[in-house]
């Protein structure tokens, strides 16, 4: 029988995070952004984290202690609570808060693979036990449209009467790797005849060939990228830069991040350079067959060339020719980073929604929220 719980994330145990680790190594769809090796480190380090809390779905084999056996957790999704927005009136949870929204651009809950269907309508049961502390609501965002969860959170909540409201669908820039050759996806980039041609500019201009380097194994890779970042815009707060290194506790929240996901082998940390010139790095975390564009940062001296779009171009190649990986996720919001989406020749739409966990009064109140959106919509 499945329990649901909410969890502090600053104090689970060892154990627990272990279950939600374990988790994660089995999810149906992978979401690097909601595991352990982002978000401990995140509450613990970061400013603005300490409300993060986890809705956890599990069985304990005989109605055990807290701590779950490794395995034994059926769902998780980690929310904040936010104040009340046009999407629900009062203080609710939520899976896009500013501190979530900030380094999560994805946010399909973990959800058993081996049971996908129990597992989320157990989920789905749990936003209705948990009402009261969900605030009668929850914004889930950024889910993958045409994603098993996502159709199955759909169902669950059609089937048990809860009203959820979607109010976005914007695609983002992704890359399927073909079957076939390595390489044979280039064939449908948008860009792909420019980015040779600028690639040819750039070398020319530093007066060395372009190489692609993974330096995930170097011990000093976390401050190297954070060095590099620093030297440019993002590094720069006057400039409304968000590197790493202006808000408290980043340098150490990057560093242990990165490290947990090196630790498994998943984490890729590409630098492109000509010579001794360092033109562009990239963060890449790789989940099963997909792989998810994390962080970037290049050279505002060279920034002429595009060493950014070049950068991003010759790590897909990398990817294709030595991994597993069957997908990638730019993890860009569209609206934010239209030219960086186009580079990209496939897409993946995300969605989000309000779920109206409460009984029957938040159920009405929805309702007339629907019906005030139409007349607006009618009337502009």
């Amino acid at each position: 029988m499945a329990r649901s719980r909410v969890l502090s994330i600053i104090d689970l145990t060892d154990q627990e995070i272990e279950s939600w680790r374990a988790l994660a190594a089995r999810a149906a769809e992978p979401n690097p952004y909601f595991e352990p090796e982002m978000l401990v480190p995140a509450v613990r380090e970061l400013s603005g984290g300490s409300g993060l809390r986890l809705l956890v779905v599990d069985e304990v084999p005989g109605g055990g202690p807290r701590e779950a056996e490794p395995g034994g957790w059926w769902a998780a999704l980690p929310f904040e609570m936010v104040p009340g927005d046009k999407h629900w009136p009062w203080r609710h949870a939520s899976t896009g808060s500013d501190f979530l929204a900030l380094y999560c651009p994805l946010g399909t809950p973990l959800v058993d693979g081996s049971r996908v269907d129990e597992a989320v309508e157990a989920l789905v049961d749990a936003f209705h036990e948990r009402r009261r502390e969900l605030g009668q609501a929850i914004d889930l965002h950024l889910l993958s449209r045409d994603g098993q969860v996502n159709r199955r959170l759909d169902g669950a909540c059609r089937e048990r009467g809860l009203p959820a409201h979607a109010w976005g669908g914007d695609p983002r820039g992704a890359v399927r790797f073909d079957e076939g050759e390595p390489g044979s996806w280039a064939e449908r980039m948008p860009r792909g005849k420019s980015l040779a041609r600028g690639r040819r500019r750039l070398e020319r201009a530093v007066g060395q060939t372009l190489v692609l380097e993974d330096r995930a194994d170097d011990p000093e890779i976390a401050k190297a990228f954070l060095d590099f970042e620093q030297q440019g815009w993002k590094g720069d707060a006057a400039r409304g830069g968000l590197g790493f290194r202006n808000r408290r506790g980043g340098q150490e929240w990057f560093s242990e991040m990165l490290a947990g996901f090196s630790t498994s082998g998943r984490a890729h940390v590409f630098a492109l350079v000509a010579g001794g010139v360092l033109l562009h790095m990239a963060v890449i975390v790789c989940t099963g067959s997909t792989a998810f564009g994390y962080f970037d940062v290049y050279s505002e001296e060279w920034a002429r060339y595009g060493p950014g779009a070049i950068g991003r171009m010759m790590a897909l190649s990398w990817l294709d020719e030595n991994t597993d990986v069957e997908v990638f996720d730019s993890s860009m919001n569209p609206s934010l980073y239209k030219d960086a989406t186009a580079l990209f020749p496939d897409r993946l739409t995300m969605v989000s929604s309000t779920v109206v966990t409460g009984g029957v009064f938040a159920r009405l109140t929805m309702r007339v929220m629907r019906a005030a959106a139409r007349v607006v919509r009618r009337f502009r």
